[in-house]
């Protein structure tokens, strides 16, 4: 498989100044497993209808995120029993630019709704802007806790005449307290536009290499390799266990 970063290295850039101007926070989200041995592939095929994402000279950038949730997980747990209106919490830091935000991830109709706001740095408590905003998007003053930590490294193209964004997140690495799973041999990756249009290149390339559309969220993935399965009901994401394991043995 030819080097990543030379791959990278044919696209034509986009700043992070410009994206910024154009951020999708209100969107329709499709997501796909890819197999880390057709990511060459795939760059190559999109090369020509998409910019990448350039932030200080680095085309690949490193993201940490902490999530937080209630005692009982209620947050994955409306995840897995399919409620349609769904949150994620959590504070994300972008390790390329040094820049760090608290934000909270609204699923309902179809659609996702992100609010955000940048702060100085991670913690593991919530403070007066952080409950502010859950008290205005989830409606709620209970104390939330942070549950897990993942990084990884992503990739992001850009296609400003279809408005859309994609993005394809390696080397994932899962963290709590008590133990750490990697996801070392598949790609998740998401295709962020503002209504769905599957005539975009990247249905295009998937439809070719027979890659469908795949429900799944990180943290959720993180939730079922980190915590005891007696703590936390998982079988509606049994099919996603099995996925994960057609790439990744360690599982």
């Amino acid at each position: 498989m030819q080097n990543i970063t030379d791959i990278l290295n044919q696209f034509e850039a986009i700043s992070l100044e410009k994206l910024l101007n154009a951020e999708l926070m209100n969107r329709v989200d499709t997501k796909f497993l890819i197999p880390h041995a057709d990511l060459s592939q795939v760059l190559h095929s999109l090369n020509k209808d998409y910019y990448v994402l350039e932030v200080n000279g680095q085309r690949m950038a490193k993201y940490e995120n902490l999530y937080f949730d209630m005692p009982d997980h209620n947050f994955y747990l409306d995840h897995h029993n399919g409620k349609d209106h769904r949150f994620k919490v959590r504070f994300r830091k972008y390790e390329n630019s040094q820049t760090t935000f608290f934000e909270i991830k609204e699923h309902k109709k179809k659609r996702t709704n992100k609010e955000r706001f940048q702060v100085d740095q991670m913690s593991d408590e919530l403070k007066g802007p952080e409950l502010a905003l859950v008290q205005k998007m989830l409606g709620i003053s209970n104390k939330l806790h942070p549950k897990l930590k993942n990084h990884y490294q992503r990739i992001t193209l850009v296609n400003e005449t279809l408005k859309e964004r994609f993005t394809l997140d390696l080397n994932l690495v899962f963290e709590n307290d008590d133990t750490s799973r990697a996801l070392q041999n598949v790609i998740v990756a998401e295709l962020k536009q503002q209504g769905l249009n599957r005539k975009s290149p990247v249905f295009e390339v998937m439809n070719q290499k027979k890659i469908r559309p795949f429900r799944i969220s990180k943290y959720c993935i993180g939730t079922v390799l980190l915590f005891p399965k007696e703590r936390v009901k998982y079988n509606r994401f049994k099919h996603i266990i099995q996925k994960l394991n057609t790439f990744n043995n360690a599982i």
